[in-house]
Formats: structure tokens, sequence, C-alpha cells
């Protein structure tokens, strides 16, 4: 009796399994430990920042700011208390969306211990300006950086990241101080990694 039964169980198994198409399983899946991998994303830090508070603007009123470029001070940003567990993580994006409502040109430049992102040579975009010189509408710009194997390391003994931000003259339009002075900048940054659940450290 045992055995009518187990016979009967494997004819039901092979019918289900000849009236599947196995390509809706997506058995090919488990040869691919990429594919398995999931992706995770971590929020790090949303930031606002003036002008005058960051960088000192010569003149006042409506005076033109004639300087070529201006530095803000670094922005820091301490890693106290939070922690990134790389174990499971041979590579990381670092993901950086941008808002300037400043009437400046701009770069940036992310950096922890032995590693940095520069936003590059070329110039990210000023808000756009009206003939009195006022921003009509602020620029957005997101940029992606891969991390490799020694970028993640160096990231998992940090202390901290620092922010350089440097702004420029546009190449159309009058800057003028009070403006400037008044305007800010808005970073958000984030972090993606594919995590391998086989290398995880609990």
């Amino acid at each position: 009796m045992k055995n009518y039964w187990f016979v009967s169980l494997l004819g039901t198994m092979a019918i289900f399994l000849f009236s599947c198409n196995l390509s809706d399983f997506e058995l090919n899946r488990f040869t691919d430990p990429v594919g398995l991998d999931p992706i995770v994303y971590r929020p790090f830090s949303v930031g606002t920042y003036l002008v005058k508070d960051y960088a000192t603007v010569p003149g006042f009123g409506s005076t033109p700011f004639t300087n070529d470029s201006l530095n803000f001070n670094l922005i820091p940003y301490p890693l106290n208390g939070i922690s990134f567990n790389t174990s499971g993580t041979d590579s990381m994006v670092v993901v950086v969306k941008t808002v300037n409502e400043t009437p400046m040109k701009y770069r940036y430049k992310l950096s922890f211990t032995g590693s940095s992102m520069d936003s590059g040579n070329k110039l990210l975009s000023a808000a756009t300006i009206n003939l009195q010189g006022d921003v009509t509408e602020a620029s957005h710009d997101s940029l992606e950086y891969k991390l490799n194997s020694t970028d993640v390391a160096n990231l998992a003994i940090a202390t901290q990241i620092n922010l350089s931000v440097t702004l420029y003259k546009p190449n159309e339009g009058t800057v003028f101080s009070n403006v400037l002075k008044n305007a800010q900048i808005s970073f958000k940054i984030g972090f993606r990694a594919p995590v391998n659940l086989f290398k995880i450290k609990l």
C-alpha cells in the first residue's frame, strides 16, 4: 500500500512539472550569484547650506560680486554613532543629489580616509537668474561614484566625511553680493550597495 502511494505521488509530481513552463521559475538565477545579491540603500545626510554661513562674500547690498570663485569652509559629516558593516560588500555606489539655488556654478569634493569623490572639471550648473540678478529657478544635479573594495574598507574606518564646495561666476548675468549671501545649496547623500549574504559577518 505504501509503495502504491509513493508511486502515485511521483506520478503527480511528474505531471505537474511537465505541465508547467520551467522558464517561469527562473531557475537560471541560482547559477548567477550576482543576481541573488540584494541591493541595499542607506540615506546618509541631507543638508542645506546658506552661502553667508560658510563663506565670506565681499561687498554689500546690490554691489556686483567680482571674484571668479568663492570657497566654502569645510563641511564635516561626523560618523560618530554611525557604523558601516561592510563585511558583505565588495563595492558601493555613493549617490549625491544637489539643488543649487545660488547664481553661481559650482563643483564639490567628498573625501574620507584615503579616498575622495570629485564632481569633475566640468562645473555644475548655476541657478537661473533674471535681469535684476534674482534667482528664478534652481538647478538640479545627480551624480554617482563607484567605490572599489579599497574605498569601502577606508569608509569602514573613517571617522568623518568632508564636503568641500567652490562656487564659480556664471558666463552670463551679474551676481550681486546680497543675492549670493542669502542663497543656498543643498546636498542629499546616500549609499547603494549589493550585499553578498554569504560574506556577512554577524
